[in-house]
């Protein structure tokens, strides 16, 4: 089967996505759509795509007028929700760019689609595919930290525009309406999403701290929340815009612990020192520097998803209840 794919959205995320698909034996591209002409037109050029679509609606057209099997939804957050519905609506498999949604009446409509059809959705969670963290999961599993106390993640860089260049010149990431709210949604969702995969559901939000203090905005820059998880694990989400890159796990246990920072030329480092004679920590440890990008993993298992009818891993689901999370959050902070 080879699989007939459009892209919604030719930005910077857009383009990535393109690179997989084109190393995929299984795909073939078929079309690609922008709200910006020469965006859209030069990634066709750049990855032989046959049909450019732009313009502020033309991602309708392209939907109804392709004979399309699967799409990437690579646009600006507002724009995510509507997209997957009309994509689904059609017949067609989704891999969307998180948030799958930004706001709970996305949410409802999204859960009963998915609900009506058979379709493949995939949240483009692509630091699930980074090779440490099922060992982290199996060690956790295992109960090589004994019981789990205490887990906390920290990511920031210097925010959109800075740490990464856009091709578009408009700072939608900055705008509400068109993002949907600010660091914490942007980072926060990988996150919650990472813990969610390793110790499981939430119970609840304990706390919620932010603020605005490097970028012209209304939302969050930097935010801080405090929850606990089932069994009484405590865990702390840390994100921010405004901090020299990091991006930094750690996992506290009865019988010892685990650090895991993303930059590091050795990424996994743990206490006490007996733990390196376990199998698993050995293999963990044993991964050299992580790369900072695991897209083609994430096209790759949603195009065999596809193919062979499973259900993909990050799914809908695990896109939804990270940003029920990020949104209950808000709610704390009144936003």
């Amino acid at each position: 089967m080879t699989v007939r794919v459009g892209l919604l959205g030719a930005g910077g995320f857009g383009n990535i996505h393109l690179e997989g698909y084109l190393k995929n034996p299984n795909c073939e591209l078929i079309a690609v759509c922008s709200r910006t002409k020469n965006h859209a037109e030069n990634a066709a050029k750049k990855f032989s795509v046959r049909k450019v679509y732009y313009g502020e609606n033309s991602w309708k057209t392209m939907l109804k007028s392709e004979k399309l099997d699967a799409v990437s939804i690579c646009t600006p957050n507002y724009l995510h929700a509507p997209m997957a519905l009309e994509a689904l609506s059609n017949g067609i498999h989704v891999l969307c760019e998180k948030p799958i949604f930004i706001n709970r009446e996305e949410l409802e409509e999204l859960d009963n689609m998915i609900k009506a059809t058979n379709l493949v959705f995939m949240t483009s969670f692509q630091k699930r595919f980074n090779p440490l963290i099922p060992l982290l999961k199996s060690i956790i599993d295992d109960e090589i930290l004994g019981n789990i106390i205490l887990v906390k993640y920290y990511f920031s860089h210097y925010g959109p525009y800075t740490s990464w260049k856009a091709l578009s010149e408009e700072k939608w990431f900055f705008d509400s309406d068109m993002a949907g709210g600010g660091v914490l949604l942007d980072l926060g969702v990988h996150c919650i999403d990472i813990l969610h995969y390793l110790i499981g559901d939430y119970k609840k939000i304990d706390g919620v701290n932010s603020n605005t203090s490097c970028i012209n905005m209304k939302d969050e820059d930097n935010c801080n929340v405090l929850l606990t998880f089932q069994d009484n694990i405590l865990g702390m989400v840390s994100v921010s815009w405004c901090n020299y890159p990091s991006e930094i796990i750690e996992i506290y246990g009865a019988k010892g612990n685990l650090r895991v920072d993303s930059r590091s030329k050795r990424p996994l480092s743990y206490q006490p020192k007996a733990l390196k004679k376990n199998k698993l920590i050995k293999k963990a440890y044993s991964i050299k520097r992580l790369s900072s990008n695991y897209q083609d993993r994430v096209i790759d298992h949603f195009i065999d998803a596809i193919i062979n009818n499973k259900h993909p891993s990050p799914n809908f689901e695990d896109g939804k209840k990270a940003v029920e999370f990020i949104l209950e959050a808000y709610d704390i902070l009144g936003k």
